[in-house]
């Protein structure tokens, strides 16, 4: 049967078609995709540039031809722990304070990938660009309503993640309406660009976050809530100041002021409605030291 220009080229089509289609699935799969990118994008991008500049954290173009590999494994991992016995390490925390970098749990594939993409691009001299930081469509003014709900708590997430209220206060909550676990986020945009606040919501990156929402991620459309709840608290206080990523530890001294208080006020009011508890039984013994 001999072939035709139209069957040809109907031929091409369908390869041309199956092999596109080929490439969509193995891309969604995840094949192909550079793994030290994707682990710098959800782990690091939030405070580190590849030759960007510096943002919360230090610009670490260069840093594998700086450091050795042994350092910067041990500095990633427990950033905080080797800043107390390594000067260099303590250098950096000073010169970054008051921000602290938490500990980063990653594969011994995922060091490695991580340090071979910041060593490829910084050789290259190409910038590290995200290609996941986008919203799943453009914001409505209902959103940002939406976004005060489930950040407070009063929309739960369809995936069972905690409320951001939990562990975040944010300005318009007053002095005792947020967590104090995480740092207070009303100038959340101010301190991070867009896309990386939205690889946060995506991809949470500091470690009790990973942990809260790990089997909890927040759908696209919740994203887009919170992203727009966020953003319009920069818009409502844009002279905020930003607060730094603390250690989880610390204690907020207005708590304890409160509590100590409260606790002296209690004993106060106790001991008022019960002044007269003793009243009888004393009765009874002076009347019997008479006899």
């Amino acid at each position: 049967m001999p072939i035709t220009k139209n069957s040809y080229f109907k031929s091409a089509g369908l390869v041309a078609f199956a092999v596109a289609l080929l490439i969509g699935i193995l891309a969604a799969a995840g094949f192909g995709q550079d793994p030290g990118r994707k682990v710098f994008e959800t782990k690091c991008f939030s405070c580190h540039n590849i030759g960007g500049g510096n943002k919360q954290g230090p610009d670490l173009k260069g840093v594998t031809d700086r450091r050795s590999e042994e350092w910067l494994k041990e500095f990633i991992r427990t950033p905080t722990a080797m800043s107390r016995k390594d000067q260099d390490a303590a250098s950096l925390f000073k010169d970054f304070a008051p921000e602290i970098m938490p500990d980063q749990s990653l594969t011994d594939e995922e060091m490695d990938s991580l340090l071979k993409t910041i060593k490829t691009l910084s050789d290259s001299g190409e910038m590290f660009t995200p290609e996941g930081a986008k919203l799943a469509r453009p914001i409505r003014r209902s959103d940002v309503r939406e976004g005060w709900r489930l950040f407070t708590g009063q929309k739960e997430f369809e995936n069972g993640g905690v409320a951001c209220s939990t562990c975040h206060g944010i300005g318009s909550f007053g002095s005792y309406g947020g967590g104090t676990l995480g740092p207070d986020l009303t100038a959340t945009n101010i301190k991070y660009r867009d896309p990386e606040l939205i690889l946060i919501l995506q991809e949470p990156n500091f470690p009790t976050m990973t942990e809260m929402f790990r089997d909890h991620k927040l759908t696209e459309e919740e994203i887009v809530q919170v992203f727009a709840y966020l953003k319009h608290s920069k818009e409502v206080s844009p002279n905020a100041a930003i607060a730094a990523t603390t250690d989880s530890g610390a204690v907020e001294p207005r708590f304890l002021i409160t509590g100590f208080v409260f606790t002296v006020l209690a004993l106060v009011g106790l001991n008022f409605v019960w002044r007269k508890r003793h009243g009888n039984v004393r009765g009874d013994i002076v009347e019997r030291s008479k006899i």
